[in-house]
């Protein structure tokens, strides 16, 4: 029995423009019906993901910042800081590798030096809430998560050189063709989730996720129904138990929807 559905948001529940599947609402509502838990779980932040489900806030979770945070009605049941020298030398190395943007992810808002133009369409998307600083050290809000933009591609750019020189001081992962998160080790979506099932009292037998790319893996693996979506890189799939279609054919809604409410299907 499923009691417990987490979906990563960019690339698996949101379609390539940044929508909710068109028959989200019903899916969700009845899953609400039968009592199984819907968390949201993305390398996002708060008042971003928040925005995305406005109707549904009281009745789901929030894994945010690929797992540095938990929310549950606008209350932080977790959070896990960087602590503020790490935090430096993390921003002094992206400003030295060429096309890249740090963005400081907060409990609230986040900060960020003025966007390039060349930025702008990438951090539109993900940002809402912000703060313009000429020195991003200046900043002495508890930071999360730092989100990079590399217009470069992440994996072969940025990744190689910050995994390098962090090593285990922090949790490097690849979010994106453009993006990396840098959180503190052994902060992923995983042990979030995991955190969640204690203190929910939800086994991974009884989980269900949906995952897209490589930050998703921890998760997946916590989960016995775990879905990996047809759009992604075909070294994801693996981690996958089940393959959901793609999401701009509403992949996730589809497959909640083929295994748990339609008659006779069983899931093994």
């Amino acid at each position: 029995m499923v009691r417990l559905i987490a979906t990563d948001m960019d690339g698996t529940l949101l379609d390539s423009n940044k929508q909710l599947p068109s028959d989200f609402h019903d899916i969700f509502q009845k899953i609400h019906q039968q009592g199984i838990i819907f968390v949201a779980a993305s390398g996002r932040f708060y008042p971003k993901q928040r925005e995305e489900f406005l109707p549904y806030l009281e009745q789901m979770y929030f894994i945010c910042d690929n797992g540095a945070s938990i929310i549950h009605h606008d209350k932080w049941l977790y959070q896990n800081v960087i602590p503020r020298e790490r935090l430096h030398r993390l921003i002094h190395a992206c400003e030295k590798i060429p096309h890249t943007m740090p963005i400081l992810c907060a409990k609230d808002t986040s900060y960020y030096r003025p966007v390039e133009e060349r930025f702008a369409p990438r951090f539109s998307s993900y940002f809402n809430r912000g703060h313009i600083v000429e020195d991003l050290c200046s900043v002495e809000d508890d930071i999360l998560k730092v989100a990079i933009c590399d217009l470069a591609g992440s994996a072969k750019n940025a990744y190689p050189i910050l995994s390098g020189i962090f090593q285990e001081e922090l949790n490097i992962v690849v979010s994106g063709d453009q993006w990396l998160d840098a959180m503190n080790p052994g902060i992923n979506k995983g042990v979030a989730l995991r955190f969640l099932q204690n203190q929910l009292g939800i086994s991974p037998a009884e989980t269900m996720s949906f995952g897209d790319f490589y930050n998703d893996i921890e998760m997946l693996k916590l989960s016995k129904y775990s879905f990996v979506m047809e759009n992604a890189n075909e070294d994801m799939k693996p981690y996958g138990r089940y393959l959901a279609d793609s999401n701009d054919h509403n992949g996730v809604t589809k497959a909640i929807r083929e295994f748990l409410f339609q008659p006779n299907c069983v899931l093994g």
